[in-house]
């Protein structure tokens, strides 16, 4: 029998003797059992015993330390008008973060957790102690939530199912504690002997969502509680959409405008497919007058100081807010790219269907200056009219929309290529790493050239026909032609009997922004370990390692949607920047054993209360008056192992 299987018995049994005076669950761990005891500990699954409370919303009841009110700040002192990425913000203030620095976070815990309420110590032991429950068999832990109202405040008791030792469990909450007051001797002491083996793992909150973890492991008799000379080093930093900074928003709204045109088109290929007649939707554009656009587009068409490049910057050495400035204000070069500008501005599809006709309409009777130099379809479509090698092409159905997603797709690539090459973060040769698998080989032409796959390829569209060559002439699809013919530019297939006016593959244009979100997560990242950090001598590692990892696929963004960045960093990177500083957690594991018996302590301190506000009413004492020093909540978990 599968060791789930047994517990999930174990879960039955206690339904059916004590379902009915408490509420009892089988499934993740909760959140703050995780955190206190460990992963490894808490394990994926485990039985939890407690009361349910639903009979009001949970009291938002403060459980940390309350800072003095420090003395009132004359306006005068207040520079408003600077930049908020600095460089030297909160270096300094990692020390003492959870009391300088007003840090807004979700909660830890889970929502049904708010509703969780301890049972009497008493309770909980006697149904360990009780014959049915010693009688069971299983392997892993069933966990009572206690209500604390013993002198020793127990907040949770475990009894693990063993088939070689006797095994319990129990945790306490130990109060709030003054920073100075955890040191090894005091934690040797209440393991009760000297440890032979000690993980300790410090955790530094450098800013609102990025974290520093130190992790080593001691021999020692008395370990040391501090060691940035050769310990483990990981940052961590988590990006939330709806956080994007206004120095990265724009990049972030083109995006999400590629991702809206993409919806849309899928939705009216799928609306086709089912029989649907209708005209696709374009909701990106916040409206532009048809006129002014008209002089616009034949403006950039015809201008000749298309021609200047003020691409690069030179040699000269930009902050990375600099040259994230920079790219939001870069002079376009390329036809395309500023097309896209205009053409995004559009109030509906109607309208974006009649821009494209004033753009074809004007390659076709003006001379055109600024001949595109990308590859892409529209710029293979202006092209051939300003040479008089194409009619003019009338495009329908969804294909106004594909155009604009391919220009869009290039144009917002660029941009990151400007800040990651001119901040020097990364080579262009990284930013074309293979980060896409190759389409279908079914579905490409036999004449295709071998180009490499590459991030700037996968960006760019499809590779240019070969030196065979076909005949553009086939450039006007009507609606029947479209739809029935749909199939093939839906599924990424190439017409090799013709030119198309546009193209598109689902699951091509997915895997595009999903990569395009990825480089804009990693800048995220970088921005903040340079605000807080930085560390400037790690960004090639750091870009190396985010860059190469495949995208996760991305389908919409909303406001929920996160990345986590976990990184590893050697120690002389950070030593500077922590020596001397307070941990804003510490999570200490301490062992001891001999043939017959183990015993395991494991020390948690954290400046927060990792406990939902009611649940932590039970453990609440008279010191966390209004305090300077840095405090911690801090709880006991000891675990004795010994063989039956």
């Amino acid at each position: 029998m599968l060791p789930s299987a047994n517990l999930a018995n174990v879960y039955a049994e206690l339904m059916r003797r004590c379902g009915e005076s408490y509420t009892i669950t089988y499934g993740a761990p909760p959140t703050y059992l995780v955190s206190a005891v460990g992963s490894a500990e808490a394990g994926r699954k485990v039985v939890l015993v407690f009361k349910e409370d639903r009979s009001g919303a949970a009291a938002r009841i403060r459980t940390t330390p309350t800072k003095a009110v420090p003395g009132k700040i004359d306006s005068a002192d207040l520079d408003l008008t600077g930049s908020p990425l600095k460089d030297d913000c909160l270096v300094d203030a990692i020390a003492d973060l959870s009391i300088d620095l007003q840090l807004e976070h979700s909660n830890s815990w889970k929502l049904e957790e708010e509703y969780q309420r301890g049972i009497p110590v008493d309770k909980a032991r006697s149904i360990i102690c009780s014959e049915f429950l010693q009688m069971c068999e299983g392997l892993g832990s069933v966990w009572f939530l206690c209500d604390g109202s013993d002198s020793g405040q127990t907040q949770l008791l475990q009894y693990e199912f063993n088939p070689s030792h006797f095994s319990r469990g129990i945790m306490s909450y130990q109060g709030v504690l003054p920073a100075y007051m955890v040191t090894s001797q005091s934690l040797v002491r209440q393991h009760g002997k000297a440890p032979q083996d000690t993980v300790i793992e410090n955790s530094y909150q450098v800013g609102p969502h990025m974290r520093l973890r130190c992790s080593w492991s001691s021999n020692a008799a008395l370990p040391s509680l501090a060691n940035l000379n050769d310990c483990e080093v990981a940052l961590n930093h988590t990006f939330r959409v709806g956080e994007c900074s206004p120095l990265t928003q724009d990049f972030m709204n083109q995006l999400r405008i590629l991702l809206f045109i993409r919806e849309d088109i899928v939705s009216f290929h799928k609306d086709v497919k089912r029989g649907i007649a209708r005209d696709p939707i374009y909701r990106c554009g916040s409206g532009i007058d048809m006129e002014e656009l008209r002089e616009s587009i034949n403006q950039t068409m015809t201008d000749v100081s298309g021609f200047v490049n003020c691409y690069g910057i030179g040699n000269v050495e930009l902050d990375l807010e600099d040259v994230v400035q920079r790219a939001k204000v870069r002079r376009l070069t390329d036809l395309t790219d500023k097309l896209w500008e205009l053409l995004k501005s559009c109030d509906s599809y109607k309208d974006l269907k009649m821009a494209f006709n004033m753009l074809f309409q004007c390659a076709a009777r003006y001379n055109i200056v600024n001949t595109p130099t990308n590859k892409n379809r529209l710029a293979k479509l202006i092209t051939e009219l300003a040479n008089r090698r194409l009619a003019m092409p009338c495009l329908s159905g969804a294909e106004p929309l594909e155009l604009l997603l391919e220009i869009g797709l290039e144009k917002l690539y660029k941009d990151y290529e400007f800040i990651y090459t001119e901040s020097k973060m990364c080579s262009t040769n990284l930013l074309k790493e293979d980060c896409i698998e190759a389409a279908n080989d079914g579905g490409s032409p036999q004449n295709l050239p071998q180009l490499r796959k590459s991030l700037h390829n996968a960006v760019r569209g499809d590779p240019t026909p070969g030196a065979a060559g076909i005949r553009k002439t086939l450039l006007h699809h009507n609606g029947a032609n479209v739809k029935s013919g749909n199939a093939g530019k839906y599924a990424g297939d190439d017409d090799d009997a013709g030119f198309k006016n546009s193209h598109f593959d689902e699951h091509e244009s997915t895997e595009r922004v999903s990569k395009l979100f990825q480089i804009h997560c990693t800048l995220e990242h970088l921005l903040m370990m340079h605000i807080h950090l930085n560390l400037s001598n790690v960004y090639n590692d750091v870009c190396s390692e985010l860059l190469k990892k495949p995208p996760k696929l991305v389908e919409a963004i909303d406001d929920q949607l996160s990345d986590v960045m976990d990184i590893r960093l050697s120690a002389h990177h950070v030593r500077d920047h922590l020596d001397g500083k307070d941990p804003y957690s510490r999570h200490i594991t301490m062992r001891s054993h001999n043939k017959f018996r183990e015993l395991k302590t494991v020390f948690y301190f954290n400046s927060e209360n990792i406990c939902p506000p009611n649940l932590a009413q039970c453990f609440q004492c008279d010191d966390k008056e209004m305090v300077k020093e840095r405090t911690y909540h801090a709880w006991l978990y000891r675990k004795i192992r010994s063989l039956k």
